[in-house]
């Protein structure tokens, strides 16, 4: 627990945080295009990955992103489908 507690409390994880969610909320609020959120998003998987030899991380992480984002300013129901599928 300790060790969560750490990463948590570590600046760039909290700057990760205040990103996605700001990217995500925008997003959602018509506030963001999706693009814009996407890069946002796709810009803060350094401060979320603290280990850099870990670069299958940041794919699974990139590609779970994209696929959230483009599914909540979707209105396609098969996108929002493919979302409750994959997480």
């Amino acid at each position: 627990m300790s060790k969560i507690l750490d990463y948590v409390r570590q600046p760039t994880t909290l700057i990760g945080l205040s990103l996605t969610v700001g990217a995500v909320v925008g997003n959602l609020f018509g506030v963001l295009s999706e693009t814009v959120a996407g890069t946002i998003l796709s810009a803060t998987l350094p401060l979320w990955v603290s280990d850099t030899s870990a670069q299958a991380k940041v794919a699974a992480i990139e590609g779970v992103l994209t696929t959230t984002t483009h599914g909540l300013v979707t209105t396609n129901p098969a996108a929002k489908t493919e979302i409750k599928t994959n997480a």
